[in-house]
Parts: C-alpha cells; structure tokens; sequence
C-alpha cells in the first residue's frame, strides 16, 4: 500500500513541473534543447501512469 501513495505524489509532481515547464518556454535555441529535453522526460515518466 505505501508504493502507491509514493506513486501517486511522483505522479502529482510530474503533472506540477509538466505545468511550470509550459509556463516557462524559453525563446532561445539552448534553452529550447533543455526544455525540450526535461519534457520528454517528465512525458516519457508520465506515460507509465497510464
């Protein structure tokens, strides 16, 4: 029973940072390549919830 709460809080977190990353889209090609990056990861992990 305690995985599923940790699951759930590292799910509720990737929703969080999956929202201030679309808030927070940066104009230049580095930052994009960053952004760009973190989100696949943070989708990729958001994937396994399904």
């Amino acid at each position: 029973m305690y995985g599923k709460k940790v699951d759930h809080e590292r799910y509720l977190n990737l929703l969080q940072e999956k929202k201030e990353l679309e808030g927070n889209r940066p104009h230049d090609v580095d930052g994009m390549r960053r952004w760009k990056h973190t989100m696949g990861k943070i989708l990729e992990e958001l994937e396994l919830y399904r």
